[in-house]
């Protein structure tokens, strides 16, 4: 990130509280062989790493992106250790890969974006970012290589804002390569804006 131009800032840990954590085959393994070598911890620590983009930033939408200092407070969003509850194995996204809970993404969003702005995820997954952003008044860009994502994102996010425009595109990697020069300069122009 930083050979690209974006300077480090910050390190936030989501803990997942240990009575919500899924039951994983990590830990199935030592109780089925218990020897030395067989141990895999159930990870309960994620880390969001935080990068800027350097030089002067221009908010828009000041007033409408204002965070809620009381929540701040009551939820100890202050400090670098968020405990947030996961997904749990009874929400139908558990069975996909990795799947985190949308607080996590609306706190991110919230402490690092302004209404109007884009949010860029490169690994869509679920949608989770993509659907957060959409409610909380951002425009959102998500890459996704797994097709049988597709239809859980469609299902999540049925209509998208992108630039005014009412609608959800998913593009095929040839397609995605051959997105239009116009949306392509639209998307550039409000990068380099921020």
């Amino acid at each position: 990130m930083q050979d690209i131009g974006f300077k480090y800032q910050e390190r936030i840990i989501w803990k997942k509280p240990e009575g919500y954590i899924r039951i994983s085959r990590r830990r199935g393994v030592l109780i089925q062989h218990p020897y030395p070598l067989y141990f895999y911890p159930d990870n309960i620590y994620e880390e969001i790493v935080v990068f800027k983009k350097d030089g002067n930033f221009k908010p828009r939408n000041k007033e409408e992106s204002k965070i809620d200092i009381s929540r701040f407070q009551r939820e100890k969003w202050y400090s670098n250790v968020w405990e947030i509850t996961n997904v749990l194995p009874n929400n139908k996204l558990s069975k996909f890969t990795a799947p985190f809970p949308e607080e996590l993404a609306r706190r991110v969003i919230t402490l690092y974006s302004y209404v109007g702005d884009i949010v860029l995820n490169p690994f869509t997954g679920t949608g989770t970012t993509l659907k957060v952003a959409k409610e909380m008044g951002r425009d959102a860009i998500g890459y996704e290589i797994d097709l049988e994502l597709k239809e859980v994102i469609r299902e999540r996010i049925p209509v998208n804002t992108l630039f005014g425009e009412e609608k959800v595109e998913f593009l095929e990697r040839e397609d995605a390569k051959r997105l239009s020069s116009g949306m392509r300069t639209k998307i550039k122009e409000r990068l380099e804006n921020k």
